[in-house]
């Protein structure tokens, strides 16, 4: 007499599959909740730790920081955390001073945070000049900018870094060709900073002036672009 076949050999597979799509669910949705938000803000994260402004080395009671250590990792998350939050609505306080239109397609002004630092760039646009054509001159527009930096940096005794920047080819410098693309973009920032301390700014608040002519142009961005026409400013809290 034949045997009878087990009818139920063919339902293991069903369980492990149930148990597969469960896990997978399970996976979703912890990667769901901890994915970051998306930033609508102007304020955009960044890594640049060569134009950060040199940090005090030493901590309270002489302790040094292990070279490449960052900035909080001692004094945990939670500091770091806070004066990143700090450091954000100073920049929002002088976005919302300089007025600046989020719709702009070239917007005049750029604010990131970079190593808890405010990067600030302020672009020399030809619709918007920070600077008369070809001059280390101020606009009314770039001595409104610098009215407001410097009332920010008061106000939250900022320490500041300012870096001018030219266009390959797009500076007329006349019998100083070779030349003139480094003097002005020192001049830029020689003359940024001497009427910053103009509106109050001290003059030990600015730890650097660099002029880099056109030998630093934009990320991705041909070195010729009028774009590169710029003075940034590096904002960063003085040591107590």
């Amino acid at each position: 007499m034949a045997k009878k076949k087990d009818e139920h050999h063919g339902g293991a597979w069903k369980v492990a599959y149930a148990d597969f799509v469960t896990a997978m669910m399970a996976l979703f949705i912890v990667l769901w909740i901890i994915a970051p938000e998306p930033n609508d803000n102007k304020i955009v994260y960044e890594d640049e730790i060569d134009t950060a402004p040199p940090q005090d080395t030493n901590t309270q009671g002489g302790e040094q920081k292990t070279p490449g250590e960052k900035p909080g990792d001692k004094m945990g998350d939670a500091g770091a955390a806070q004066r990143m939050k700090d450091l954000q609505f100073i920049a929002d306080e002088l976005i919302k001073l300089l007025k600046v239109d989020d719709l702009e397609p070239e917007p005049p002004v750029d604010v990131k945070l970079v190593n808890e630092t405010i990067k600030i760039t302020l672009f020399d646009r030809q619709k918007k000049p920070f600077f008369k054509t070809s001059t280390s001159q101020l606009t009314e527009w770039g001595d409104f900018v610098l009215k407001n930096l410097s009332y920010v940096a008061v106000r939250h005794d900022m320490l500041l870094l300012l870096d001018g920047h030219t266009a390959k080819g797009n500076t007329d410098a006349g019998d100083r060709a070779e030349s003139g693309p480094w003097e002005l973009s020192v001049d830029r920032a020689a003359v940024s900073r001497r009427r910053l301390i103009s509106f109050d700014l001290k003059s030990e608040q600015v730890i650097r002036l660099t002029g880099y002519a056109d030998t630093r142009p934009l990320d991705g961005m041909d070195p010729k672009m009028p774009a590169n026409q710029r003075l940034t400013v590096h904002m960063s809290v003085a040591p107590k």
